[in-house]
């Protein structure tokens, strides 16, 4: 298979996907971040779109979804990292990435794991490490689905509750997704409601072919 001499770019490429998802966009149109649209509309907005196409090709694809979550983490990672590499304290962060050790890294990691730093008596070296940390998690936050996001979503649902108290009562509804009516139609590829009852072995199919009806 030949190869360009320079590899495609993941930004303000139109033809990026319809390039490799040849069977998705007819023609080669339709790719994200095109000039044929009448209104300017956000990547994620698209891809949104996308997964929720009417003969559901976009969302029963194994790659598509992934691929298009994998490049937008990507994306958002990069734009942090640029944004953190223009501050001004930039310079102390590399600083401090060159002269940490490894060995001393290591023997953090193992500990954390292990829940034995305690962190009343950190050398300076393991102060360092954790600054390293948080100059990571300053990217990670905003990275869709990472762990530092999870923690900060988290963070905000104690916010809300701490400034507007807990609700009085509340009531959560989620069948599983083979018995969910909604998914179901989610996962079929029919347009149509129709009022006929699909077996298990049936329902159970249809969310393992969609993964995306599933989510």
């Amino acid at each position: 298979i030949a190869h360009k001499k320079d590899p495609e770019s993941l930004y303000d490429d139109p033809q990026l996907y319809p390039q490799m998802f040849l069977w998705l966009f007819p023609y080669c149109l339709g790719g994200l971040g095109n000039n044929r649209s009448q209104q300017a509309v956000s990547e994620t907005l698209h891809k949104k779109y996308l997964l929720m196409y009417h003969d559901k090709r976009f969302q029963m694809n194994p790659y598509f979804p992934l691929i298009a979550f994998n490049y937008e983490q990507i994306k958002k990672a990069t734009t942090r990292g640029f944004l953190l590499a223009n501050k001004d304290n930039f310079d102390q962060i590399s600083t401090r990435l060159l002269n940490t050790k490894d060995s001393v890294l290591t023997q953090m990691i193992e500990k954390l794991e292990k829940g034995l730093v305690k962190t009343d008596n950190l050398t300076p070296e393991q102060q360092e490490c954790y600054k390293i940390i948080n100059n990571i998690d300053y990217i990670r936050a905003h990275v869709p689905a990472s762990r530092t996001n999870h923690k900060h979503m988290r963070n905000q649902i104690w916010f809300l509750t701490s400034y507007h108290s807990a609700p009085s009562w509340f009531i959560t509804y989620a069948p599983a997704d083979i018995k969910h009516p909604i998914a179901i139609y989610l996962a079929n590829t029919s347009e149509r409601i129709f009022p006929a009852r699909l077996s298990e072995n049936e329902c159970f199919r249809l969310i393992a072919n969609n993964p995306v009806a599933g989510a």
